[in-house]
């Protein structure tokens, strides 16, 4: 029966697919504006700690019992509406988020990500990750990689990392909640439990900032690849293909929901005009300057 459900869905979603709205025809949310029009008394952070979940939709955040995710979208900017590019998979999005553009817009080598940017323009910066394919985002020269799980320990090794190094960039990707999804469904009782689990980690690792002593210098964004329904993703659909975006911190407007539906690949030249750091021509999502108070 679950086999004949999940092939039903497929065949649907490839009907769907013809239909729908694609990626590039998607206007960019309102809040867009150009980098001209960034405040004069914009002051860039000086830390950025980007925690990312794999297979965190957002159309499941209104059920989520995520306090501190909630809190920071109270009192930040955020989005659920996000649009992730096509394939609605890991890889393309994640180097889509990390790179400022599709991979195939990614027409040189290497393609300069937001690590680079902050390696060349600040300091070396963090990649914390689970899915074995995300080290190959950057260089082992560009960023210090360390490999996690989905797991309390993990949290507990970035959050002293944080404390001890205080990067300017670091970046958190924890593997979850796609593989419960995977295994047990999206928007189910396990899957809602494991966005409870994940957003004590964040938790942690929030905390860890201000430990460091660096909080009210640091701009937290929070965001993911895709979404998912039943037990899978990759289609032009609305619960596949909409993510969450938050950004919360002193410099960021609170309580401001984004209209409009932004892409994916606008998440990396926001972190950089965040950091206020030059944006490669390459790039072609867009900073939303919008999020500055």
């Amino acid at each position: 029966m679950k086999k004949l459900f999940i092939k039903t869905l497929q065949v649907l979603a490839v009907l769907y697919f013809f239909i729908a709205v694609s990626c590039k025809g998607v206007e960019p949310a309102e809040i867009m504006l150009s980098v001209a029009e960034m405040p004069g008394s914009f002051t860039p952070a000086q830390h950025l700690v980007f925690i990312g979940l794999d297979g965190w939709g957002g159309a499941f955040m209104s059920r989520a019992n995520m306090p501190t995710v909630k809190r920071m979208m109270a009192q930040g900017v955020s989005s659920l509406n996000i649009r992730c590019i096509m394939p609605s998979i890991s890889w393309p999005n994640w180097s889509a988020l990390f790179s400022g553009a599709s991979p195939e817009d990614q027409n040189i080598d290497p393609f300069p990500t937001i690590f680079t940017l902050v390696n060349e323009q600040r300091s070396r910066p963090a990649l914390f990750y689970e899915w074995n394919d995300l080290q190959n985002i950057c260089s082992d020269e560009t960023a210090e990689k360390i490999r996690i799980l989905s797991d309390l320990e993990s949290a507990q090794r970035a959050a002293v990392y944080i404390m001890e190094n205080k990067p300017v960039f670091t970046a958190v990707v924890f593997n979850e909640p796609d593989s419960v999804g995977h295994n047990k469904g999206w928007g189910t009782r396990a899957y809602y439990t494991k966005l409870n689990e994940l957003d004590s980690y964040m938790a942690i690792i929030e905390q860890a900032v201000k430990d460091a002593g660096i909080y009210d210098n640091t701009v937290f964004v929070l965001s993911s690849d895709h979404g998912g329904l039943l037990w899978g993703h990759g289609f032009n659909m609305v619960s596949h293909r909409r993510i969450p975006l938050v950004v919360y911190g002193s410099i960021i407007r609170e309580g401001f929901v984004i209209p409009g539906s932004g892409s994916i690949c606008d998440i990396a030249p926001t972190m950089a005009a965040i950091l206020g750091l030059d944006i490669p021509g390459e790039w072609t999502g867009r900073p939303i300057l919008g999020v500055f108070k």
